[in-house]
């Protein structure tokens, strides 16, 4: 299992988690019968980008839906937020936007996942490593889980495409800097080496063990319960792949 990082979100830690998207969402419909576009365009390209988000990460209601209106909103704050006029919003949006449609329900597999590896390269003209150093690392390494599950191309190549996006990724994800962004990327890594068909196959295996484990010293059974069980079972399946005693 690959981990996506998590971009903008509905932040509000206590209460019920899907209670607060509700609000969130109901808050953010009642900004626009005031934002329009036409009067403050700005504010109404940033609610909707919002309201995105909030139906990316919503609970209730039907989930394929909620990713249509989600990519519906992303898609209507970019029609303010232009690359030239608004190059870090654009760019922010993009990446939403490419996540949506990483997770989206409906429509062709193979072409949501093009749409979103188009979307994630895109964002990444702007969030260089100089300029937007975390939100590079953090759309490098969504970009790998995208080559990582593309279904087009050459499947040996999507895999080398995915290494160098998390190794990329973990130029900046250090363990100290941002742990759980580490770990995660991490795993990714792991995931990439046990699949990959280029190389020789029993350092590719030694290569994931490393990563998995690597990964384990920041998910914890304590902190990140379900992670470090996902990251135990990809090891796990490593073990069982490994050719070296």
């Amino acid at each position: 299992m690959y981990f996506i990082t998590a971009g903008t979100a509905v932040y509000r830690i206590r209460g019920e988690k899907a209670e607060n998207i509700e609000l969130a969402i109901a808050y953010f419909t009642a900004a626009l019968t005031v934002y329009t576009r036409d009067a403050f365009p700005q504010n109404w390209a940033m609610t909707q980008n919002n309201l995105g988000v909030a139906y990316s990460d919503r609970i209730r209601g039907d989930k394929a839906e909620n990713i249509e209106l989600a990519i519906a909103y992303f898609t209507a704050a970019l029609t303010v937020y232009t690359r030239d006029a608004f190059p870090e919003y654009w760019a922010m949006t993009q990446n939403n936007l490419a996540t949506a449609y990483s997770d989206r329900i409906r429509g062709e597999k193979a072409e949501n996942i093009e749409l979103a590896i188009a979307y994630f390269t895109a964002a990444l003209t702007v969030r260089t490593r100089d300029a937007f150093p975390e939100k590079w690392a953090s759309t490098q390494n969504n970009l790998g889980v995208a080559y990582s599950g593309r279904i087009r191309g050459d499947k040996a190549e999507n895999i080398e495409l995915a290494i160098a996006s998390y190794t990329a990724a973990l130029t900046v994800y250090t363990r100290d800097a941002f742990p759980q962004d580490w770990a995660s990327t991490q795993n990714n890594l792991g995931e990439a080496y046990r699949k990959r068909i280029r190389g020789d196959k029993a350092e590719n295996i030694e290569l994931a063990i490393a990563s998995y484990t690597a990964a384990l010293t920041a998910y914890t059974r304590d902190a990140f319960p379900e992670k470090w069980a996902q990251t135990q079972n990809n090891l796990a399946t490593a073990y069982s792949d490994r050719i070296r005693a």
